[in-house]
């Protein structure tokens, strides 16, 4: 559960984009015991009327169309917040369609913001807006935000802040604050996560392996792979606090402590197997190519390229400390996902598979 927000949020409007995906249900869960005066979904599909969709009131489109400038403008109208966290991964193979979700539909929230008078805007970004570094070092929000050319992923999202440095630009009377986590995951997305990324034959040969034989099975990694992991809740928290402080700029979220490679496998019930990072990225870009898996091999250059997130000043401004460590946040995870939980209701599960694009 996410930590205690009762009362941070009185009289507030609060409109939230994407709000039946991963981070989105998470924030839906924190404003329930936030006190604002109405909360406003975003999505594609009519969630069912359980917690945490209850008692949230629901605008359906897609932000990829022309049409949804509508429905955004109805969504904004009268709103004192807009949290902006609808972005598509997948289909990895069409790359036109998901600019038009990803970019063009954070032109539209702009637009639509802007012309409604919203004081307060929120973007969720992604540590995928940072240039490369080495891959052990900690960086704050002043790092290059140039992203990695070759995943797809990190150019859409530096696409993305650049649309929003220009909103700042021409609305210096709007609040603007833009957070930047690592690797956001929680147990309720388990199934819908792996499907994005390892497609539903490798999920399921995955799930059909006990623990004993998992754990006899290699896993290849570079040995200059380092991540972190963040819980849906804790970016929930400090998007609370966000919009509770108002405070404006950009915030990197993250914990500690990070996984090399040695640690991710074993967080994953395994072992690590040394391999060349060319050798890998063949593999996975032949994977692509025959359709094994949905998931392109930019994922993989921005994993080894981008350094790990210092969030000092996540935790100087806004008081915000994850109460979950990445490695525990990262095994419940996995765990999950070998229960096959996470399935049930809209959350990342877009209609028609897991190839089409969520709200």
């Amino acid at each position: 559960m996410p930590e205690l927000t009762s009362g941070l949020l009185p009289g507030l409007t609060v409109a939230v984009t994407g709000a039946t995906g991963n981070v989105g249900t998470a924030l839906l869960r924190a404003l329930a015991d936030g006190g604002a005066t109405e909360v406003r979904g975003l999505a594609r599909r009519q969630p069912p009327d359980t917690a945490p969709y209850d008692g949230v009131h629901w605008y359906l489109t897609d932000l990829g169309e022309p049409d949804s400038e509508e429905v955004l403008a109805e969504f904004l109208h009268g709103a004192d917040v807009v949290v902006h966290l609808a972005w598509a991964l997948q289909p990895g193979r069409e790359p036109e369609r998901l600019r038009r979700v990803n970019v063009d539909g954070t032109q539209r929230v702009l637009d639509a913001a802007g012309a409604a008078g919203v004081p307060h805007v929120v973007h969720m970004s992604s540590l995928g807006v940072y240039s490369a570094g080495p891959p052990s070092r900690r960086i704050a929000e002043d790092w290059p935000t140039e992203g990695v050319p070759s995943s797809q992923y990190s150019r859409d999202k530096v696409a993305a802040e650049g649309l929003v440095r220009k909103f700042v630009a021409t609305h210096p009377d709007v609040t603007v604050s833009v957070t930047r986590p690592t690797l956001v995951l929680q147990p309720d997305a388990a199934s819908e996560i792996g499907r994005y990324f390892l497609g539903d034959l490798l999920l399921a040969a995955a799930r059909l392996l006990p623990g004993p034989v998992a754990k006899v099975l290699p896993l290849p990694l570079p040995g200059s792979l380092h991540l972190s992991f963040v819980h849906a809740d804790d970016v929930a928290s400090a998007l609370v606090r966000i919009m509770d402080q108002r405070a404006p700029g950009a915030f990197n979220l993250s914990t500690d402590p990070a996984l090399d490679a040695d640690g991710l496998a074993a967080a994953l019930g395994s072992f690590r197997v040394p391999v060349p990072v060319f050798v890998l990225r063949a593999a996975m870009d032949a994977a692509f190519q025959t359709r094994l898996v949905p998931t392109e091999p930019g994922w993989l250059d921005l994993a080894l390229g981008v350094p790990l997130l210092e969030w000092a000043r996540a935790r100087t401004v806004l008081g915000w400390t994850p109460r979950r460590r990445g490695p525990d946040v990262l095994r419940e995870f996995v765990a999950a996902l070998g229960r096959g939980e996470g399935s049930a209701g809209p959350l990342l599960e877009p209609a028609g598979g897991p190839e089409r694009p969520p709200a």
